[in-house]
């Protein structure tokens, strides 16, 4: 039987449970942190309110898996996952990878030591994700440096690959292109934030490939159009044949370090799901999407 890492030892495959594939507990600079400490990010307060909420959503929701998408370069924090995690009774997963942003590390290092770097930290944190993450229309030597070494490093590790991209500019299908050039399996990559067009064609392009549609970055817009169409999506798509393809979850945080003024968010949009877009879809698809999918994408589709 296959384990799942969390960030406080591996589970199995009945302990996961509906789960959230693509969360954020904080993102913030390890600079400013280093730098003004509790006057920036106050860590205790935030691992009481982010575990206080988990736990709510445990209760209400039976919310069991957390996964924490942090890249290390933008704050993944693997102590304070720990905390939370315990204090919530939540399995949170964490990541590895890097963010798209061009820093000095990143910018310097060749690819094949950015994949043993990769490597490293993934054993040594128990990761269980490898994250990546490409924002602009066109993918740069930089972008496809990074890809290649969350490929590579990928094959080494047998994790699967949450891609951050951007929906309206379309660069899903290039940032694709590079990982599967590398032989990564299209089953152990999620394309994420593709819940932000409305362009189902684009998507199709995507999910024909085999990779898993993040459905990740849902919004608290309990405006009816807002979820009617969302919900029309997520039909017409199931409609298509990629209902096993279909991840849900919305790309929200705790804290946002990288605001112009950071503060603690108390109740995040976690519930979102839960609320406004699971209880209208048919149980069996609900299911599927919220406990079913996020399995196989964790094992890579296996």
């Amino acid at each position: 039987m296959q384990l799942f890492k969390t960030v406080l030892g591996d589970i199995q495959e009945n302990e996961v449970g509906s789960t959230l594939v693509h969360e954020h507990i904080c993102c913030y600079s390890e600079y400013l942190y280093q730098m003004s400490g509790k006057s920036y990010l106050d860590k205790e307060q935030l691992v009481s309110i982010s575990s206080r909420y988990l736990t709510e959503l445990k209760g209400k929701y039976g919310l069991n898996t957390f996964i924490d998408c942090t890249p290390v370069n933008i704050g993944r924090d693997i102590d304070l996952l720990k905390a939370v995690s315990k204090k919530a009774g939540v399995h949170i997963i964490s990541s590895t990878g890097f963010y798209y942003t061009q820093e000095p590390l990143l910018y310097n290092t060749p690819i094949d030591l950015l994949t043993e770097h990769i490597v490293a930290d993934a054993k040594n944190t128990n990761a269980g994700i490898i994250k990546c993450a490409v924002e602009n229309e066109l993918i740069s030597a930089f972008d496809e440096k990074v890809l290649r070494a969350a490929a590579k490093a990928q094959l080494k590790l047998q994790l699967p690959v949450i891609l951050h991209t951007h929906a309206n500019n379309k660069n899903g299908l290039q940032t694709l292109a590079v990982l599967l050039s590398e032989g990564v399996k299209p089953q152990a990559i999620t394309v994420g934030h593709l819940s932000d067009t409305d362009d189902l064609e684009y998507i199709k392009q995507i999910a024909e490939h085999g990779c898993y549609i993040g459905f990740d970055r849902l919004y608290c817009n309990k405006s009816e159009q807002y979820i009617s169409n969302t919900v029309d999506k997520i039909i017409s798509l199931c409609g298509f044949g990629y209902a096993n393809q279909l991840l849900l979850s919305h790309d929200a945080l705790f804290f946002n370090g990288f605001e112009t003024e950071p503060e603690i968010n108390k109740t995040p949009r976690f519930s979102f799901v839960f609320d406004c877009i699971l209880p209208l879809l048919p149980n069996n698809t609900a299911e599927l999407l919220i406990k079913h999918n996020p399995i196989a994408m964790l094992k890579c589709g296996e």
